[in-house]
């Protein structure tokens, strides 16, 4: 994209680091890694290699079912994770001795805990690490089966009492992660919005851009939300610091709906405003505005006291400058430069508010905390005993993406048989569950990171055995390898994969010797365990386009609902807080999940392609009435009574629901062809106003109803 770039300043490199070095991820992996090194180097000390190793491999394993959560969530994760480690142990080690009752058992444990992902992405972690265990044990092969599954118990056991007693201490460690992230997404989301007012940057680029953002902020808000409302100790009012997490949560998300309603008709804003010196101006201020905020994250990462800085000075004096014009604008322009600074001054107010500097109560004083039902804005649960059945039919993506996986395991453990080769075939089924997925384009995305961060890894792996002799250094340089492949492995897998096969081909080499027969081994079950992934996922597929009607229309309907619910405001009436909030989330996501959705299927094969310049054009739509309903809905708050905004409203909502009833008869490969016309926006007068947004909401929706109209 061709947004205004310049040099990497070293404050954005520091900030990197120390938001790195404090944040959940480093902390973590330092955690995880002193908690797998220190016991596995102590046994060996004590001439204890056997339960060295099954200790080491328990902990080791264990330490990645443990996924961001409360006291409760991690509490359960420990009790599934040791229980599932201890029983395929015993089961996979026992059945070593029959290649048959070995492949039955892989192909049984391997669909049973695929089938977990129906209980959430919490138990899906544990089922998929479950199943690695099986194979690592295949691969150890250990001479007593009882023995062994102890020791991976022990591991498990011992790893999670570390990790439980770090968040009885620390009970808020992830949801401040949570926060931090949230904060600065929203953040990259408000400068992508100062592009909008960049003539040199086209409107198209600067739409994908909100849109990508969107997706990674409704992520991170989800994240939040889970944390903090699932946690009941902290939803209790008697305790305070976990009223004041909820009260920055909420000011958090409702930030993101301020800085969403900042949309106009940036073409004719651009055009209107090019020459007044308007434009360069309102830049200035958002990205003041993102900066600040940007600052303000690391707060909940390192608590200390912000310093003083010339980011409000400066804002003072571009703000100046803007209503310097303002009061020699014409009407038209006068208008538009009012309701930005209305908004941007809403922004101002909601950063404080977050800061600790303005109460709660500024921007929410109609808000009564202990009435409110937040047990509604959880993740609904995937699983309930009634609908036990729809699970276990192809019609259920994780029934067929199961079943996929285990019939792959088993095809790979039987060409191990059949193809012997080497001391550690069983990579290739560690390859194959780690790499397939059930989506085609995040298997190809997860093919080429396995594949780059294996290659770049063995490099290094071998420059660092050619360059040390020495045993210690290599084992010192291991474990620090182990803590790069824990620090990265949620954030940049490819990279994890780097430091992970690097460690691998350093201890192996020190434990094993024959480093070219490991090398050999590694790249080659790694080459041929992501090509049969690939072609795996042909076999039982989950197609984005088969379920892209399903979402158009899901992302249709819950427009629709939050521009009813923006209706009644209108009216004069309360629509209710908790009701607006769970449309205005619900909008969010299903808007997250199409655009998500879109990411990936121009990765599947050209002959499921769809015409996606038509896709693209109903997102847009959809994005863009998405962010006027939330402008709208701020006027809304006022519970003034706007008839002819009612009767407009009314109209549109009669558009977005003839495209909820009309869309599974769109044809995704002819997409009827509908010419945006930028006419109702540049003749338009009251830009900025209340009537120009309903005039405008009116125009899109009715655009967005001509795709549907055969």
């Amino acid at each position: 994209m061709r947004f205004r770039t310049g040099m990497v300043k070293w404050d954005n490199v520091k900030g990197s680091l120390i938001s790195l070095v404090y944040g959940e991820y480093f902390t973590d992996a330092l955690r995880n890694t002193l908690t797998i090194v220190l016991p596995f180097a102590l046994l060996f000390f004590y001439h204890q290699p056997n339960m060295a190793i099954g200790v080491g491999v328990g902990a080791l394993l264990i330490s990645l079912t443990d996924a961001p959560g409360n006291r409760a969530n991690k509490f359960k994760s420990a009790i599934v994770s040791i229980v599932s480690f201890f029983f395929t142990a015993l089961i996979i080690s026992l059945s070593l001795g029959n290649h048959w009752l070995t492949a039955g058992s892989i192909f049984l444990l391997t669909f049973v805990f695929s089938m977990f992902a129906i209980f959430g992405n919490r138990l899906a972690l544990t089922g998929t690490m479950a199943i690695i265990l099986g194979i690592f044990t295949l691969g150890l092969h250990p001479v007593n089966p009882w023995l062994f599954s102890w020791y991976i118990l022990l591991g498990g056991c011992w790893y999670y009492l570390i990790s439980l007693i770090q968040i009885v201490i620390w009970p808020y460690r992830s949801l401040h992660q949570a926060i931090f992230e949230c904060i600065t997404t929203t953040s990259a989301f408000l400068k992508s919005k100062a592009h909008c007012y960049d003539p040199e940057v086209p409107l198209d680029e600067c739409y994908s851009e909100t849109i990508a953002l969107h997706v990674k902020v409704s992520e991170k808000q989800e994240l939040v939300r889970n944390l903090l409302l699932s946690d009941k100790a902290a939803m209790k009012p008697a305790n305070e610091r976990g009223q004041q997490l909820l009260r920055t949560a909420v000011s958090v998300i409702d930030l993101y709906e301020q800085v969403t309603a900042i949309h106009y008709d940036y073409a004719y804003v651009r055009k209107t405003l090019g020459k007044t010196g308007a434009l360069n101006l309102i830049i200035e201020l958002i990205d003041i505005l993102a900066e600040e905020l940007e600052v303000l994250s690391g707060v909940f990462l390192r608590p200390k006291k912000i310093l003083p800085s010339e980011r409000p000075l400066k804002f003072e004096q571009a703000k100046a400058k803007l209503a310097k014009l303002l009061g020699s604008a014409e009407e038209t322009n006068a208008q538009i430069l009012l309701k930005i600074l209305k908004n941007l001054d809403d922004i101002t107010l909601h950063v404080e508010v977050i800061k600790g500097d303005q109460p709660v109560s500024v921007i929410h004083p109609d808000l009564s905390w202990s009435n409110t039902d937040y047990e509604h804005f959880l993740s609904p649960q995937l699983f309930n005993l009634t609908s036990l059945k729809q699970y276990f039919s192809f019609n259920s993506p994780v029934f067929k993406f199961s079943l996929r996986l285990a019939i792959l395991c088993l095809l790979a453990y039987l060409i191990t048989l059949l193809f012997p080769f080497g001391k550690y075939s069983y990579w290739l089924l560690l390859t194959i569950v780690i790499v397939a997925k059930p989506r085609f384009g995040l298997t190809w995305k997860r093919n080429m990171e396995r594949l780059s961060g294996t290659f770049i890894g063995a490099v290094l792996g071998i420059a660092l055995l050619l360059m040390i002799k020495q045993v210690l250094v290599l084992l010192v340089i291991s474990a620090f390898l182990l803590l790069g492949f824990f620090t990265f492995n949620r954030i940049k897998y490819a990279v994890s994969v780097m430091f992970i096969t690097s460690m691998v081909i350093l201890c192996l080499s020190v434990y094993d010797g024959h480093t070219d027969h490991i090398i050999t081994e590694r790249l080659l079950y790694t080459v041929v365990g992501c090509v049969i992934a690939f072609l795996a996922a042909f076999l039982f597929p989950i197609w984005e386009t088969k379920g892209l009607k399903t979402l158009i229309s899901n992302i249709l309907e819950a427009n629709r609902d939050y521009l009813l619910k923006v209706q009644t405001g209108l009216q004069g009436a309360s629509a209710g807080i908790t009701e607006s909030k769970l449309a205005r989330k619900n909008s969010y996501i299903q808007l997250a999940k199409f655009s998500e959705a879109l990411q990936y299927m121009h990765l599947e094969p050209k002959s499921k392609q769809v015409d996606m310049k038509g896709i693209y054009s109903i997102q847009i739509l959809s994005y863009r009435i998405n962010s006027i309903i939330a402008s709208l809905s701020l006027s809304a708050k006022q519970n003034t009574k706007q008839d002819l905004g009612v009767l407009l409203a009314g109209e549109a909502l009669n558009n977005l629901e003839y495209g909820v009833q009309h869309s599974a008869s769109l044809d995704l490969k002819n997409i009827k062809i509908v010419v945006h016309s930028d006419e109702i926006e540049e003749m338009n007068a009251n830009e900025g106003t209340l009537q120009h947004q309903l005039d405008l909401l009116l125009a899109l929706s009715l655009e967005l109803r001509l795709y549907f109209i055969k």
